[in-house]
């Protein structure tokens, strides 16, 4: 190494021959390290080994308590430590759901809905279809959803508490999994959700989170948590008491982060007594994924063999 060394003339050849041979070293002592910390080295006769007594039982430090890591604590904060802020929560929760129809939308009808939706990657459109929505409630706060998509209406989703399938001429295709297991996730936070199961459950912890900015409206935030630690915050306009905004946040499976889910509520029509969002924006982590637009919708009892596994697709009164 030392006549290789010698052997380079230029500037450059010494220099880079300094690094490799640090590197070598680096490799080498490295190496030595390993083999002691794994016990390669024989053992030298000449030295006595002194057996140590470890600590016993009483004399061990006591276990750490449970901690949840930082990034996975639900911190929140009342406005008031009085009990008031509870009250003023529940008290808005309550407000809400009278200026959404109360009794009336609580009753949970049949309704028959058109319009347009639209889909986007990373706010850029990437398609939009005519869409025909039938929704049929079911026991609790379930519901099952008719979904005819294209023009012709050439391609039906259907949903169920436990199934997301859809048929097209060619027959029945079960949908992707991570599109079934968002929409069964968006239905546990739906706005009939929270009011009828989220606020009714006498473990859930309600916080008043103040006045805030949202979408360019002076907003009442207020958060629900469940005794599952799930959490849902729901921003209500202070003037008309309607809901602005909903959003959740949940553990992504592969990453093991957290994602965020964003509904954005807005051009509120009253039909037959019952207020109806006729825009709705979703946001995933910031970004716009999708936007429905409501063109007419009715409350009226829907066919039930619409949801039938072999229910026929194309254009029908």
């Amino acid at each position: 190494m030392v006549a290789l060394c010698s052997s380079v003339s230029t500037m450059w050849g010494v220099a880079l021959l300094r690094l490799g041979c640090s590197l070598l070293v680096v490799v080498m002592l490295g190496g030595v390290g390993s083999g002691v910390a794994q016990g390669n080295n024989p053992p030298n006769p000449s030295k006595k080994t002194q057996k140590t007594k470890g600590p016993t039982v009483d004399q061990l430090p006591p276990p750490k308590p449970d901690v949840l890591p930082e990034n996975e604590r639900i911190v929140v904060k009342q406005t008031s430590t009085d009990g008031t802020g509870e009250a003023h929560a529940r008290q808005m929760l309550q407000q809400m759901a009278d200026a959404i129809g109360g009794p009336r939308r609580m009753s949970r009808q049949d309704y028959r809905l058109e319009g347009r939706t639209a889909t986007f990657f990373k706010n850029e459109a990437t398609g939009s279809t005519e869409y025909v929505l039938y929704h049929h409630p079911l026991a609790g706060s379930t519901y099952e959803d008719r979904v005819e998509l294209t023009k012709k209406r050439s391609v039906v989703q259907i949903w169920t508490p436990t199934e997301g399938y859809e048929l097209t001429y060619k027959g029945r295709t079960e949908l992707p999994k991570v599109d079934r297991e968002a929409y069964f996730r968006r239905t546990q936070y739906s706005l009939d959700a929270l009011l009828t199961t989220w606020v009714a459950d006498p473990d859930a912890l309600i916080i008043d989170n103040g006045q805030s900015l949202v979408a360019r409206r002076q907003a009442e935030s207020v958060t629900i948590i469940n005794k599952n630690n799930e959490s849902v915050t729901i921003d209500i306009e202070a003037e008309t008491k309607l809901p602005i905004r909903r959003s959740f946040k949940f553990r992504n499976a592969t990453y093991k982060d957290f994602d965020e889910d964003v509904e954005e509520y807005s051009d509120w029509h009253t039909e037959s007594g019952i207020p109806v969002p006729f825009a709705t924006t979703r946001y995933f982590n910031g970004d716009m994924a999708s936007q429905r637009f409501v063109t007419k919708i009715e409350f009226k009892p829907v066919d039930m063999s619409l949801f039938a596994a072999d229910a026929k697709i194309g254009k029908h009164k």
